[in-house]
Order: structure tokens, then C-alpha cells, then sequence
């Protein structure tokens, strides 16, 4: 059989796991071999000041013609790279202008470059962005003109921050940035995973409750392939952030801005005056307890573990969770059943967490 008369499908496996400079050589060695090799080559562009490769954005600006073979875009430029002129900056938002089948794109540049993004591309694949910018001018216009996506990445701070208009992103399920721009982004939108970057107040988990939330499903009766049908603080499943507040204090605000929170992890910056004792852990486990959906909590990179608890009540029996602390004391209630101290070490192992 001729090699012309090959299936394109086998000739994309045996391409596949050849690497970029062997791919290049191939685009160049016959007319059979170039489509397959230039569609390997261009699908996915992770370029960046360390690998060297930085040419591929000329290579896309001077031929537009190769962009819609890009899916997946990403551009990391480190602040002691080479030094770069105007001009490529200039030749990096031509190359993005044709980009308007792309997946996934991330630009990791200087914070004061975003005006690189393109003002009237329209980008109705785009599922992910992330990028080194605040949600500025440029920033809020590229978004108008990505329906589709659905993971937003923006730097830690937005000095010059501008108003996103309500239509934007509507499918957006996931966030990481600072806890400022929630306001904005929670109203009409799906959003249940936050990673939030910044400082998280007490004042910013208040501002969750702003937006409109529409009557829930319960997150556990949902496909979980399925997009939320619930927008605003109700629709938030899944939390990471850094807070200087107190840690229960944010556990019950939080109990009460998203009540569906399924998994919860709170780095502290808070000043204790004394190191975390029973008494602390006690009063997490009980603002732990007023999340009936939670699953995962980590405090500090300790992970907590629970047990359920049958629970008689005038209406019958329900089942509770009852979260525990970690392994630093015995709890309290455990230590109140064994006589003030009359216990074995193994008893005392029993009830402390995992």
C-alpha cells in the first residue's frame, strides 16, 4: 500500500507521540506529510521565555492561515526573559486576533500588556483563560465576546477594575482571582468552584448574598457532568482561599452565603495569641456542622475528617455529621467520658481524628 493511500486517522497516531522538532522536520519533507504534521504541531503551543520557542507568535502573525489549527494556546513570559521590543507585543496580538478556535488560552506577561487582546475578535470555543491581568478595559471586552467560556483565571489585584456587564460569560463555573470581583461575577452565572487568591473578609463573604440566586436543586440529585442550574452564592460548591479573619468566623459566614459547599479549604493568617487548642477545635467542628453538604474541609493544610452520628429528634431519627479535630489534643466531650484524665492512650488515640 502507498503511504498516499494511508487513512489520515492512522497517520495522526503514528505523528502523535513524535516530538515538536521532529514534527517540523516531517512539515517539511513532502506534501503528504505537511497537513498531518502542521495540524500535531500547532494544536497545542505552550511557549515561553524558558523553552525558547517565542518565534511561534511571529510564525502565526506572519501566517494567519496555520491559527485554526491552534486549540490550545499558552504564552509565559518570565521578568528576566530576553529583553522584547514593542513590536512583538504588537506582532503577539496580531497572532491572537486569528486565534478564534482556540480552547484553552493563557498569557502569563506583563500586567501593564493586556492590551494585546484583541478589541473585536469573537472567540466562541473558548472554554478556559487565564492571565498575569486585572479585570480592566481590555480584560472586560475580551470577555463580552466569550460565550462559552467556563474557567476564568485573573491576577491577584485589579487597580483599575471595570464594571463586566451582566451578559458576560453566563456559563462560567469556575473562578480564581481575588474576592473583590466576586460581586460582579456571581449574578447569572453558574459559578460553583472558587479558588479565590486574595484576602477573604468577613465583608466579602456578606457580598456573596448580592446576587440574585434562583431556587436550587440539590447539588447531589444533578449529573455532575450537567452545568448548575443555580446561579449565585447557592450554585458555590467548592472553596479555597487565604483569610486573616478568624477561622470560625468564616466557617459560619460561610454557612450561611453558600450552604451548598461540598469541599472547603481556609488557609489562616490569623494572629492567635495562643496555639490552637480543644476549646478552637470544638468551635470549628460545631460551625462545620451547619454545612449539611460538605464532604472535604482543610484548615491550614490539615484535613479533618468526620463520622456520622444518628440523631433522635421529635420527627424520628436523621442522620448528622460530626466533624473532628486533628490530632494535636483529645476532644473535649472525649475527655469529659474517661473521668478528667483516667484514660489509656489507645481510648484517647479512638477519639482524636484520623
Amino acid at each position: 500500500m502507498a503511504l498516499s493511500d494511508l487513512p489520515i486517522e492512522l497517520i495522526d497516531t503514528i505523528f502523535e507521540p513524535l516530538s515538536a522538532s521532529t514534527l517540523a522536520v516531517l512539515s517539511r519533507t513532502s506534501q503528504l506529510f505537511k497537513p498531518c504534521a502542521s495540524r500535531l504541531l500547532y494544536r497545542h503551543l505552550a511557549l515561553s521565555s524558558v523553552t525558547r520557542n517565542l518565534s511561534a507568535v511571529n510564525t502565526l502573525a506572519s501566517r494567519p492561515h496555520l491559527s485554526p489549527l491552534v486549540r490550545k494556546f499558552s504564552l509565559t513570559i518570565e521578568d528576566d526573559a530576553a529583553d522584547l521590543d514593542q513590536k512583538y507585543y504588537v506582532r503577539l496580538s496580531q497572532a491572537l486576533r486569528s486565534l478564534q478556535d482556540v480552547t484553552s488560552l493563557e498569557l502569563h506577561i506583563d500586567a501593564n500588556l493586556s492590551w494585546v487582546l484583541p478589541k473585536s475578535s469573537s472567540y466562541p470555543h473558548l472554554r478556559h483563560f487565564s492571565c498575569s491581568f486585572g479585570l480592566d478595559k481590555d480584560v472586560t471586552m475580551f470577555l463580552t465576546r466569550t460565550p462559552a467560556l467556563r474557567s476564568l483565571q485573573l491576577a491577584a489585584e485589579s487597580p483599575n477594575c471595570c464594571p463586566l456587564p451582566r451578559s458576560a460569560v453566563p456559563n462560567l463555573i469556575s473562578y480564581t482571582g481575588p474576592p473583590n470581583l466576586l460581586p460582579q461575577l456571581l449574578p447569572a452565572r453558574p459559578l460553583n468552584s472558587l479558588h479565590l487568591s486574595g484576602d477573604l473578609t468577613i465583608e466579602d463573604i456578606e457580598h456573596f448574598t448580592d446576587a440574585p440566586t434562583p431556587t436550587a436543586t440539590h447539588p447531589h440529585c444533578r449529573d455532575r457532568w450537567s452545568t448548575p442550574t443555580t446561579s449565585g452564592a447557592d450554585a458555590i460548591e467548592t472553596l479555597s482561599t487565604i483569610t486573616s479573619a478568624h477561622p470560625v468566623s468564616v466557617i459560619e459566614a460561610l454557612a450561611g452565603a453558600c450552604p451548598n459547599l461540598v469541599s472547603l479549604q481556609l488557609i489562616a493568617s490569623y494572629a492567635f495569641w495562643q496555639a490552637p487548642d480543644i476549646t478552637f477545635c470544638t468551635r470549628v467542628s460545631a460551625a462545620l456542622s451547619h454545612l449539611r453538604h460538605l464532604n472535604a474541609f482543610e484548615l491550614s493544610g490539615i484535613h479533618w475528617q468526620f463520622r456520622n452520628r444518628e440523631i433522635l429528634t421529635t420527627d424520628g431519627t436523621c442522620v448528622e455529621k460530626e466533624w473532628m479535630s486533628p490530632p494535636v489534643t483529645p476532644r473535649l466531650d472525649a475527655m469529659e467520658g474517661l473521668g478528667g484524665g483516667d484514660w489509656e492512650f489507645d481510648e484517647a488515640f479512638m477519639e482524636w481524628a484520623y
